[in-house]
Order: C-alpha cells, then sequence, then structure tokens
C-alpha cells in the first residue's frame, strides 16, 4: 500500500465515516423538528407548509443519500485492510458514531473535564474496535494505522 499522507487513508476514511454519521444526525434532528410542527398544521399557512414539507422532503432526501455514503465508507474501510472481522462491522459503526458524538459534546464547553474524559474514552473504545475490526493491534494511535495495516 502506497502512501500518500502523513496521516494515511485510512484514518482519514474513520474521520469521514464519523463525519457522515454526524451530518446524518444533524438532518434527522432536523428532519424531526419539521415533522412535528406539521403535525399541527393549523399554526401556518398553506404556503408555509408547502415550504416545511418541501424541506422536510430534503432533509429525508439527503439523510438518505448520507447513509448510502456511510455505507460505502465503510466497505472501503473494510477493502483496506488485509483481514477483517465482519462480526465487529457493527460496533465499530457505533463506536465511531460515539466518538464524533462525544467531540460534539467537547466542542460545546472545551474546558469540561467530564467532556474530555468522555471525549478520551469514547476515541480509545472506538480505536479498540477499529483494531478488532480490521485486525490491527491498535488501541488509541490513529496516525499508526496506515502502518499497521500496511505491514
Amino acid at each position: 500500500m502506497e502512501k500518500n499522507s502523513s496521516r494515511g487513508a485510512e484514518t482519514e476514511i474513520i474521520e469521514l465515516i464519523a463525519n457522515l454519521i454526524a451530518s446524518y444526525s444533524h438532518h434527522n434532528e432536523l428532519y424531526n423538528s419539521l415533522q412535528a410542527d406539521l403535525m399541527h398544521p393549523e399554526l401556518y399557512t398553506e404556503e408555509q407548509k408547502d415550504d416545511m414539507e418541501q424541506l422536510s422532503f430534503w432533509h429525508y432526501t439527503k439523510m438518505t443519500e448520507l447513509l448510502e455514503e456511510r455505507r460505502k465508507a465503510m466497505r472501503q474501510l473494510k477493502a483496506m485492510a488485509k483481514e477483517c472481522d465482519s462480526n465487529m462491522r457493527c460496533i465499530t459503526k457505533h463506536s465511531i458514531a460515539g466518538y464524533q458524538f462525544s467531540q460534539e459534546l467537547l466542542n460545546t464547553d472545551m474546558n469540561n473535564s467530564d467532556y474530555m474524559e468522555l471525549a478520551e474514552h469514547a476515541s480509545q473504545y472506538m480505536y479498540e474496535c477499529i483494531s478488532k475490526f480490521l485486525w490491527v493491534n491498535l488501541v488509541t494511535c490513529g496516525r499508526c494505522l496506515s502502518d499497521e495495516l500496511a505491514d
């Protein structure tokens, strides 16, 4: 495997998966909010309801697209490994989501030591799951992932 980045494509694809999960979640929040608003049609004009329905459909479409992109990225991550434990695929996906949301929580208050600890544990757990998924000896250092997979 040729190295074209100091971080490595594997590490970047993990970050891509995390951000696709976060984007999906944000679209889902907005979609659900619009759906809740649409349950009270008496509060809105026909034009407002039409706009809300169009926006709701747009968010739903984006969620569908992001879901497929995340699945594609997971398949690409799996393809980068020499071996893979398919039983760890779903756990790995959820560990990446946990990592992403812990980062979002930390970004709300970078001085909160509880948030820092949650983010650190989520990161360690994610790399532990990735290690088991891709059959590499990797615990906390994502920067070493490319080297582990290339050996």
